[in-house]
Order: structure tokens, then sequence, then C-alpha cells
């Protein structure tokens, strides 16, 4: 059972490892998933990110489809409260980067003061999360 076991994985690592070595002559699947980035942020605070993605086979591009990035494509897999993606440009020959945002719904309140000193700390009326989540795809010819 154990023999079998491991015969199966050595197979599926050979799988992975030859998929991920694709050569130039080789035929891409015409959409692949590139990156998965999220960010969170509390009630009443805000979060920013910026992240870089490397593209794979980027010669291999289809520049006709026109997403954020001519080839690049993003879906949202979150988006609470305040949020938003921007930024998307080339770095370099093979890599993007791009910011992520995400603001917590809520406001301050400050603490009550007497004869003008406040006593204990604010707090965050109305706090609710904020995210931003995003899956990156290149599309190929």
């Amino acid at each position: 059972m154990a023999e079998v076991t491991g015969r199966k994985l050595l197979a599926a690592l050979m799988l992975v490892a030859s998929v991920g070595a694709a050569r130039a002559d080789e035929e891409l699947p015409s959409v692949v998933k590139i990156a998965s980035q999220n960010v969170t942020a509390n009630g009443c605070h805000d979060t920013t990110q910026s992240f870089t993605t490397s593209v794979p086979h980027p010669e291999r591009l289809d520049r006709s489809y026109h997403g954020v990035l001519d080839g690049i494509e993003v879906r949202v897999t979150a988006a609470n409260n305040g949020h938003s993606y921007s930024n998307f440009a080339w770095k370099d020959d093979h890599t993007i980067t791009y910011t992520l945002y995400a603001k917590g719904a809520g406001h301050w309140v400050d603490p009550p003061k007497i004869f003008g000193t406040p006593i204990g700390g604010g707090w965050c009326a109305g706090a609710a999360g904020g995210s931003m989540g995003i899956e990156i795809f290149a599309h190929y010819k």
C-alpha cells in the first residue's frame, strides 16, 4: 500500500515539474492564473500594499486581450467596504507591479474629557473590516 502511494506521489511530482518547465515549442493553456493577492483592514483603519508578480513566458501573451495590461486580466475575489486595485505596470520584461487598498468601516469617537483632559481612549463606532482580494490571469496565444 505504501509503495503504491509513493509511486502516485512520485508521478504527481513529475507531472508538476514537467508542466512548470514549458518549452517555447509546447502548447500553453490559453488562460493561466499567475497570482492571488489579498489585503485586509480593521474598522477605522486602512491598508495599502504593493505587490510584484512574475509573468511566465511574456513573449507569448495575447496582447489583443485588453485587461488591466495587455494580456493580463484581474478577477476580484473579495471586496468589502472601502477597496481598490490600482497602479498596474510592467516593471521589466517579465514582472508586473500593482497596489491593493482596503479600508475598514466606522468612525473614530474621541474619549470624554474632564477639565480638558481625555479620560480613557477613544473607540471605533460602527467598526467593520475591509478587504480587497484579486486573482491575476495571463492570456496566451
